[in-house]
Parts: C-alpha cells; sequence; structure tokens
C-alpha cells in the first residue's frame, strides 16, 4: 500500500504537545507516517490498527505509543454488511526534542531514552499503567501550553518505569519510505478489502497491476512483509474477532461474513492466529468488558 507522509497538525504551530479528539464514521486516517510520536486512546469504535507489520483488532481502551515514522493506520471496517459503530479516540503528538536537542542526554533521562527506543516498533499499553494513562490523557486533552507539557512528561515517566508495555511490530521491522512502486499495491489492497468476503486470487491481483504473478508477490510482500494468503486471512480474522466481540452471530454466519468457504476452514484458521477457538474467544473478550 502507499505510505503517506502526514502533515503536522494545526495545533502544532501552537502547541508543544499537539492533542485531538477523534470523533466520527472514522479515525481519518490512511497507512501514513511522521516525525512526531504519537499517543492514542481509542475510547470506542475502530475495527483494527495496523501498526509496522502487526494487524490487530481494536476494543475499547486500547492504548499505543508510537515512534518517529513508524507506520500505521486505524480503521474502521464499514464492510461487513452492518453499521459501524462511530470511532472516539484521543490522539496526543510531540517531537521526541520537545525540550531540546539536548535533553535525552543526561544521565537521568535514560529510561526515557530507552523508552523511546522501545517505540520505534510501537508499544502497546496495558494493565494499570493504562488505567493511570488514560485518566492522564483526559486531562492532557483539557490542559494547555505548560500543564499539557508537565502531564506529558509526568505520563512518560509512567510509561518508562513501568512493565507494561509491551512491542507491537516485529524486531527488525523497517518500512520502505517513499517506495512509489508501492502505488500499485495500494490499488491491490483496496481491492482486497473491498472483496474480503470473495475468493481473491493472486493472478487476478497481479493483472490488475499490471505486472506478473512473480513481480507481483515479490513487491507485495516488499511492501505488506506477507504474502497475499497471510494478508487476506489476518484482514479476514481480525473482522471476525469484531463480530464475535460485537455480535451474537453464530460461527456459521461469522465464517460467511469474513470470507471462509466452510465454518470448519474458519475455525481452523482462527485457531492457528488466535491460539483458541471461536466460542472461547468470545466468552473472553465479553468477560473482560
Amino acid at each position: 500500500m502507499k505510505l503517506i507522509v502526514e502533515k503536522p497538525s494545526p495545533l502544532a504551530a501552537t502547541e508543544v504537545v499537539a492533542c485531538e479528539i477523534v470523533r466520527g464514521a472514522d479515525f481519518g486516517c490512511v497507512w501514513h507516517h511522521h516525525p512526531e510520536f504519537e499517543i492514542t486512546l481509542v475510547k470506542r469504535g475502530g475495527t483494527e490498527r495496523w501498526v509496522g507489520d502487526k494487524l490487530t483488532p481494536l476494543k475499547p481502551g486500547d492504548l499505543v505509543l508510537l515512534g518517529s515514522d513508524l507506520p500505521h493506520d486505524y480503521r474502521n471496517d464499514r464492510g461487513t454488511g452492518r453499521r459501524a459503530q462511530k470511532v472516539e479516540a484521543i490522539v496526543v503528538q510531540f517531537m521526541p526534542h520537545l525540550l531540546g536537542a539536548d535533553w535525552l542526554r543526561h544521565a537521568s533521562m535514560k529510561p526515557v531514552q530507552q523508552l523511546f527506543h522501545r517505540a520505534r516498533l510501537g508499544l502497546e499499553v496495558r494493565g494499570a499503567t493504562r488505567q493511570r494513562a488514560a485518566q492522564r490523557l483526559a486531562q492532557i486533552a483539557k490542559a494547555k501550553g505548560l500543564r499539557r507539557v508537565v502531564l506529558l512528561l509526568d505520563l512518560l515517566d509512567d510509561f518508562a518505569q513501568s512493565k507494561e508495555l509491551r512491542e507491537i511490530a516485529s524486531p527488525g521491522f523497517h518500512a520502505a519510505i517513499g517506495s512509489a512502486s508501492s502505488d500499485r499495491i495500494g490499488a491491490a489492497v483496496a481491492h482486497i478489502e473491498a472483496h474480503l468476503t470473495e475468493p481473491i486470487y493472486v493472478p487476478a491481483l497481479a493483472t490488475m497491476t499490471g505486472l506478473s504473478e512473480s513481480a507481483f508477490s515479490r513487491l507485495f510482500k516488499s511492501c505488506t512483509r506477507r504474502t497475499v494468503p497471510q494478508y487476506v486471512n489476518e484482514l479476514r480474522i481480525a473482522r471476525a474477532c469484531r463480530l464475535l466481540a460485537e455480535t451474537d452471530q453464530t460461527v456459521s454466519q461469522i465464517a460467511d461474513a469474513c470470507g471462509y468457504p466452510t465454518p470448519a476452514h474458519f475455525q481452523r484458521q482462527f485457531h492457528r492466529h488466535q491460539k483458541r477457538s471461536p466460542l472461547f474467544y468470545r466468552s473472553a473478550v465479553r468477560k473482560q468488558g
């Protein structure tokens, strides 16, 4: 897919720490990157987030810290034949040198240095740290100027000391930023997402992009770090997770809505990806809620 460089938020011209409340039918973003660090708290809605090479189903309370120029996208899938829930999120952006070029060089800032280094792969915040962070992000959204900076520093200190942050992207992940050849893959990805319930064949995608089958397969894996079947299956599993969590549809109905030929095939793929059955997943997610 085409990787877009996001323009700075208009808020960045007036605030050292930009903060926006996102509400609407979707998150208003595409597969993109930017030099700012970003903290996103999803309060409701959304179907999946894509960070680096990892596609993950979204649920309320999802909290992530992203480092500079890490490709990402937040989605609210409207292709399941149902009305997608509207989204709400708090998004905070700041430059890593917000206190000057040398502030991280001091020995006392080593935990923050390590935090920023880990954030290059994205960090999912969990447990009690996530609960504290959600409260502080609500305060950041209301604050201005220096008070907002102070609250952010307090939040970063909490993150730096916590053991409840987990890397998201695979070690060694590297995006080919600015690759013009990914325009063709963007067209293929758009086609896959629009026809996810239908059989999807590599030869047809290759023809659509004007490439040979082997050239298309190599380019697709270079841009997405997945083969076409892997990519399609991850999108289908993400959709299935959302349907299991939010609807009372049967396994057979969900298998059909996600493009699997049989319920048995769906259950095998789901277990391989989630390490549990669809019904066990539904039960576990609803207990958490």
